[in-house]
């Protein structure tokens, strides 16, 4: 008996040693890291030429380092926004295989999946990443490479930071200047005029004092706030062609004359009230731009004498 205890202690170590092992998830741990995040697809941002996004049939085209979008239109492009995207398209990763080479696509929500996302590279070779239904477990879709069985999870986050629309690319501004250069403006909003004059073109914004309507002080820090109301109007609805908007007798006119090395330019956008919307146009520019007609009177209302400065 004596000779087995040696054997008996080894034995009942072993099952310890496997209790604790099992008791802090040290199996789970190690499962768990071989399902840890991995690439999904293998794509150097650099060398896309192509993207398409079939929801929303929205497709881009790189020529000379610079992005256009071709479908739906050649819309006025936001291109960070493409390259924003683009990038999380390169370090997507799946946390997990569900079926090496299933013998059905539909249960996965994959077998003519709506949702496709999809690049072209230099060679001419693509990379199509197709996303599912959901899984059962909250936070992640079912998704797979188009040329390739296998089925893999990926978590919600990624593939809502690829779900975007044309409007999440487009660029929403109708107003392009550099800021400091502004030397002059004249508003002119349902037949009443407005003015603002920097004093010293040569000065940034809140260098300089400014000229309100001809003779009217203002400090740099006065106007400061209401250049911002012009330069950064925004517009959350689709442009259209400026073809479209009749400008003959416009409702909102804004001319900003800049300054940059001592060479003066002028630049005139008008604007036609339709419904709640003025139209914005740039002249000689393609497309329009829906402004609320709220946010243009704020910002007229805005060009004026502070109240501190008018009550001294």
């Amino acid at each position: 008996m004596k000779r087995f205890i040696p054997t008996i202690v080894l034995v009942v170590l072993c099952i310890g040693a496997f209790w604790y092992a099992s008791a802090n998830s040290f199996f789970k741990k190690e499962e768990e890291s071989e399902n840890a995040s991995k690439p999904l697809v293998s794509v150097q941002t650099d060398d896309v030429t192509a993207i398409r996004i079939k929801e929303g049939g929205i497709e881009f085209a790189k020529k000379d380092g610079q992005w256009t979008m071709t479908k739906p239109s050649a819309l006025p492009l936001d291109t960070t926004s493409v390259d924003g995207w683009l990038a999380v398209f390169s370090s997507l990763t799946q946390d997990g295989e569900v079926d090496p080479n299933p013998a059905d696509l539909a249960p996965f929500g994959l077998k003519d999946p709506a949702t496709e996302y999809e690049v072209t590279l230099k060679d001419g070779s693509k990379r199509t990443v197709q996303i599912g239904s959901p899984l059962p477990i909250y936070g992640h879709h079912y998704a797979k490479l188009k040329d390739a069985p296998n089925v893999y999870k990926v978590s919600d986050s990624q593939v809502t930071s690829l779900q975007k629309t044309v409007l999440d690319f487009m660029n929403k501004s109708p107003v392009k200047l550099t800021y400091n250069e502004v030397a002059d403006v004249q508003l002119t909003w349902k037949g009443v005029n407005k003015s603002l004059h920097k004093n010293d073109a040569s000065k940034s914004a809140t260098e300089s004092d400014w000229k309100l309507d001809g003779n009217q002080n203002l400090k740099g820090s006065d106007v400061v706030p209401m250049l911002d109301k012009m330069l950064y109007m925004t517009t959350d609805k689709q442009v259209r062609p400026a073809s479209e908007i009749s400008l003959n007798t416009p409702d909102f006119k804004m001319e900003f004359k800049s300054n940059k090395d001592g060479k003066e330019t002028t630049v005139l956008y008008l604007g036609k009230i339709e419904n709640d919307d003025v139209w914005i146009v740039r002249q000689q520019d393609a497309w329009a731009y829906a402004i609320p007609a709220a946010t243009v009177q704020d910002m007229f209302d805005a060009v004026k004498m502070p109240e501190a400065s008018t009550a001294q």
